[in-house]
Parts: C-alpha cells; structure tokens; sequence
C-alpha cells in the first residue's frame, strides 16, 4: 500500500487569518472573506489520489515554498475528493470532514507560514500520508449495499479485514489481493498481538450491529483506538457488548428513570441519552461496568472505559452504554419455579417475590409478574 493517500494544490488568498482553535479548512472556492478564520487555503483541488479514498490515521503536511506544518488526524473516509475539506480536533464527523481527532488547528501553524498562506500569488501544497507511528485501531464496520466506496477506503487502509457473515464477503469481494478471514474462526491471540503492534484491524458487518470478536478485544486490550461505522449513535455505542447480550435502548432520559433500567438489567447492555454531568450518579447505582461514551451528534469513535474511569461532567448530552455485568445472564443451576414456590409456601408475598426479581435478576416487570402469578395459580 502506497504511504501517500491524496495530494492537494491550494492557493494563498490576503484574508487568510487562521485563528480557528478547532478546525482548519482547505476550501474549494476561490474567494473568502475575513470571517473565515479556519481556512488555510483556497481553490482546492485534488491532484493526486493514491487510494480509492482515506482512513485511518494520517499526517497531513501543509507547505508553502521551503515552509511547512504537518497535522496528525484520524481521516474520515466519508469524506470525497472534490469538496471542502476540514480537519477537526474533535470527533465529529460531517460529509465535508477530511479528517478528525487532530493535534493541532488552524491557529496553531507557525506564523511564519502564514505569511505564506496570505500572498495570493503562494501555491499551497497538502499531502496526506498513512501515520505510520500512530495505532491504527478496530473498526466495525455496518455494511449496506450502496456503501462500496467508504467500504473501500476502509478496506484499503486496514492491516486485516474480517468478516461476520456471508452477505459482508460479498460486499468485501470486490477487494483484490487482500486475505479476507472469517471473524468467528479468527484466533483472538493474533488479532490481540496485531492491535498492540498497532494494525488496524477491520470487522465488516452486514447483518448483527455488534460482533463478538469486535467485543472481546475491546475487553482484551484496553485503550486501543475504536470506531464504530454505518450505525446511529445509540447502536455504535452497544458495540462493546456480545452480540449474544441483550441490548435495552431506555427511553426515559430522567435520571431517575436511567437509574431503575439500569439496576434491573444488570445481564443486558443499557443504552441511555443524558447529560455528562449527570453519569457520575447514574453509574454509582449501576457499580463496576464497562462503558461506552458517544457524543450525540456526528461522532463515529466512542470512548471506552470503565463507569470508575468517567470524563469529567458537563452539559453535553451523550450516548452511554453500559455493558452486561460479568456472568449475571449465565445460565446456572437454580431452579427458578421452584425456589419461588418455595418462598410463597413460606408466606413471601408475590409483590415481593416480584421486586426481587426485577432488582436483583435483572427481570422485567412484566416478566417476574407474569411468573410469579402463574406459579400462585399453580398451587391454587
């Protein structure tokens, strides 16, 4: 695979002023005004692209004469030659996103290439090349028809492709001279070793939102890169949790009500929406889980951690799942009838039987209710 991904030609412009702390943007018009404090360069245009598109991380290298910056981004590959490309510091990722996740902006470029950037007469060069000291990740990807041309940029930058099911190695088939291996049969061990030496590791998806495998290395290796691709936010972020896990999507966004569905379903993965600051409470109720944040809005790369590594609160709402709890949904040896017959021979009240049920199995309401009535009709 060839290191240089795109090349673009740009041209200085006299209103460039490149004070943006969050962006920088290489526009396609010829013409801006002073207002656009992100833009570093105008009249975009595309001269080279060495790949069916870009992803993973990348260096992006802006030059002028002898005069240069490099940026180290994560690239989106939703992104297509020809339009607007802007380079975030954050994760949010929208159509004209050429790259996310970056160590500088804008108004971080050494002055002395601002000089340049601001001659109109400059020529304005933008390389992009595959980082190759950054970890490259995991990504899932949730593949549709229609959706060759990110797939194939995914494809192209990934170190190992894997497939979930049959309809995904149809969709991937048309990638040449990649070895293509089925993700149920991989041996973990290796894909494990690969994400350390930082690969990036590609999982495609066409028919479950989650993949095993996918869930087991988040488990297995810690902070390692992750992005979730072609699902909405409150799916992406159920991606740390076996797909053999039932998924509870709560629809109350009190913390109130966040906090009972997250005490009665300690053997599912628990998505909710609320506010940051609101997680420290809502995760003391739920103890020691896995945990899965994502911004609402665009974002593609969810945070990974544990409820006791939490960002520090805010008012942004987020995407939280918190994962199943290690072993509450295993099968074991109690019989259930029988240990609840049991209790109402001893004068245990159906409401009680029931709470106990919903809070410390994890039952619905509806569940427990259901079955302690039939077994109270049963011995009638």
């Amino acid at each position: 695979m060839a290191d240089v991904l795109l090349r673009v030609k740009c041209r200085g412009h006299a209103d460039i002023r490149a004070t943006h702390g969050k962006t920088l943007e290489f526009a396609v018009d010829p013409e801006i005004t002073a207002r656009a404090t992100c833009v570093v360069g105008v009249a975009a245009e595309v001269v080279e692209l060495g790949a069916p598109g870009i992803a993973g991380p990348v260096r992006i290298t802006i030059g002028v004469g002898d005069r240069s910056a490099t940026v180290r981004a994560v690239a989106n590959s939703m992104w297509r030659p020809g339009t607007t490309a802007v380079v975030r510091r954050s994760s949010e990722r929208l159509a004209n996103t050429l790259a996310t996740d970056a160590d500088l902006a804008a108004s971080a470029l050494p002055r002395e290439l601002l000089d340049g950037l601001r001659d109109p007469e400059s020529e304005v060069d933008i390389t992009v090349e595959r980082d190759l000291d950054a970890a490259g990740g995991l990504v899932l990807f949730h593949a549709q028809e229609g959706g060759g041309s990110r797939l194939a940029a995914e494809i192209a930058s990934a170190d190992r492709v894997l497939v979930e099911d049959q309809q995904a190695r149809a969709l991937v088939a048309a990638a040449k001279d990649r070895i293509v291996a089925d993700a149920r049969k991989a041996d973990r061990g290796a894909l494990r070793a690969a994400l350390e030496r930082g690969e990036r590791v590609l999982v495609v998806s066409a028919v479950s939102a989650r993949s095993d495998v996918v869930a087991e290395l988040l488990a297995a290796t810690g902070d390692v890169p992750f992005e979730v691709l072609g699902l909405p936010a409150q799916l992406a972020v159920a991606a740390i949790a076996p797909s053999g896990a039932p998924a509870v999507l709560v629809d109350d966004t009190s913390r109130r009500g966040i906090v009972k569905a997250v005490r009665r379903q300690a053997n599912a993965a628990v998505v909710f929406r609320c506010a940051a600051d609101q997680l420290p409470g809502i995760v003391e109720e739920a103890g020691e889980r896995r945990v899965a944040l994502l911004p609402v809005g665009t974002s593609e790369r969810p945070r990974l951690g544990t409820t006791s590594e939490l960002p520090p609160g805010g008012s942004a709402e987020i995407f939280c799942c918190l994962a199943p709890v290690a072993g509450a949904g295993e099968d074991t040896d109690v019989d259930a009838p029988g240990l609840i017959r049991a209790l109402l021979d001893q004068g245990v009240s159906q409401k009680t039987i029931s709470r106990a049920l919903i809070d410390s199995a994890g039952w619905s309401r509806r569940q427990a209710y259901d079955l302690v009535l039939s077994l109270t009709d049963d011995g009638e």
